[in-house]
């Protein structure tokens, strides 16, 4: 909530929109590595390689949209905040969580016994955190 009140604040100028962009995905990187599923290890560059693409691609959303929106009405800009937060974790979550779509995640049968692995129950499952995140967004940034 800390970062989302600076956001809502500080989220006029582009090195202020760069800053906290990159500062807010940098904290949900983070997040998104410890929650992620599976036991399978990363390597240090593939967790390099997300972070840097996540924070880079949020950041240039965030960017883009701030240029979208100077052309329309001013009541419009109130929205860049979500509508970059939102975008930013439809391609952080992926990315820092790549491995899962590429590998599978671990699926049990209904007894707790493992039945093997699904990268389409790890898309589901990235898909819903996505989706909630951007719920969880809704009332801190509107």
């Amino acid at each position: 909530m800390l970062i989302t009140g600076f956001m809502l604040t500080f989220y006029k100028t582009s090195p202020a929109i760069v800053f906290w962009q990159f500062f807010n995905q940098s904290f949900n990187s983070v997040v998104n590595y410890t929650n992620r599923s599976g036991d399978k290890p990363i390597t240090n560059t593939d967790l390099m390689k997300s972070y840097a693409v996540a924070t880079t691609a949020a950041t240039a959303t965030a960017l883009g949209l701030k240029a979208a929106v100077s052309k329309l009405p001013a009541i419009m800009a109130r929205f860049v905040p979500f509508a970059a937060v939102a975008g930013a974790n439809c391609i952080n979550l992926p990315f820092m969580r790549w491995n899962e779509i590429r590998d599978g995640i671990a699926v049990f049968d209904k007894d707790g016994k493992r039945v093997g692995e699904s990268s389409q129950a790890a898309k589901n499952a990235i898909t819903q955190v996505v989706l909630s995140r951007i719920g969880m967004a809704v009332p801190g940034m509107n």
